[in-house]
């Protein structure tokens, strides 16, 4: 993420900031490597542990909430019909994006990679109600893999986000529910994230898994004393910087974007949606490292998350445990960790 002066102060909507930035595609490429390891691990996991639970289940309903050009979860339409306890259930995937710049593109790169339009899909950039573009789908080893675009509208209440999940489902529910990196951080307003992870939570079997990955404290700390100053002087500049952890950052296009970096609120949002019978915890993704140059570097990193999260195995993180990471994730599953 860019950071500096602002340029101006105008409060621009994350569909128009993202469809110039994947458009231009820099946002896609400021990392060597795509897909981190410990967000394959997460997702991996996360599958096995799905199915594991619901092995009734004739098909595995993914909704994948910021999906943009489907970074991560894209990689799983290649890995799962090979997958042994997958044999016999198809994969429905739910991408929902408020960019259709960039659910466009993902829908090309799988086609590129032999999934072909399921009927017609329909684009309407500037619509102000979220729907249903169409679908696109492939079969493999007797497993037929879909996955479904939805192009969302941020200026509907989280209500809606719900209704067309459950419309894209065919009203099943969805067995794993996932969000990568910084679709939750971009909701200005701790009422309104509260709803979000509440209507993710509402969509996601209660035998199903989420996993939830955002920015930690340790991300962006050059410039959190700035708005937390900013904050507590009143002096924000018609941004929606509210809370601790609210900033506002400069684009690799120059483009002013608010952000909110999760600390100890974090818990308390995985807390409030998680019933008895189902368990929650928090994972380091990434450490605060520069963008990854090669396989190497993030190979390292991965390796410091990896201790790091043995030694909070267990316990409630602290302030300070975020502080430690540039990328957490928060998990809910029926299955206790540390079984």
């Amino acid at each position: 993420m860019g950071t500096g002066a602002m340029s101006d102060n105008t409060h621009l909507p994350q569909r128009s900031i993202y469809d110039r930035r994947y458009a231009a595609g820099q946002y896609d490429r400021r990392s060597a490597i795509r897909v981190l390891s410990a967000e394959r691990e997460a997702l991996a996991e996360a599958v096995d542990r799905a199915l594991e639970s619901n092995p009734d289940a004739r098909t595995v309903n993914l909704f994948d909430f910021g999906y943009g050009t489907g970074r991560v979860t894209n990689e799983l339409t290649r890995s799962y019909p090979l997958n042994p306890s997958a044999a016999g259930k198809s994969l429905r995937i739910v991408a929902y994006d408020v960019s259709s710049v960039g659910l466009r593109k993902a829908q090309e790169a799988l086609c590129d990679a032999g999934f072909a339009p399921d009927g017609i899909l329909t684009w309407q950039q500037e619509h102000t109600e979220g729907y249903i573009a169409g679908s696109v789908r492939r079969e493999e080893a007797g497993l037929a893999v879909s996955v479904v675009f939805v192009h969302g509208c941020e200026d509907q209440a989280p209500e809606a986000m719900r209704e067309l999940a459950f419309k894209a489902s065919g009203g099943e529910p969805y067995l794993v529910t996932t969000s990568w990196y910084s679709g939750l951080g971009h909701i200005p307003g701790q009422s309104l994230r509260r709803e979000y992870f509440r209507q993710l939570g509402a969509l996601t079997s209660p035998s199903g898994e989420m996993v939830l990955s955002v920015s930690s404290t340790g991300d962006l700390i050059e410039i959190q004393p700035e708005w937390e100053r900013k904050r507590a002087e009143g002096d924000v500049g018609g941004f929606p910087v509210e809370a601790p952890g609210d900033v506002v950052y400069l684009t690799e296009l120059g483009q002013p974007n608010f952000y909110h970096v999760f600390g100890t609120d974090l818990n308390d949002h995985m807390e409030a949606i998680t019933a008895p019978g189902q368990y929650w915890w928090v994972r380091g993704i990434r450490y605060p490292d520069p963008e990854f140059e090669s396989e190497e570097a993030e190979q390292g990193n991965y390796g410091m998350v990896r201790k790091a999260n043995e030694s909070k195995r267990g316990r409630r993180w602290t302030a300070s445990d975020f502080r430690e990471f540039h990328t957490v994730g928060a998990f809910r599953s029926p299955v206790n960790p540390g079984r």
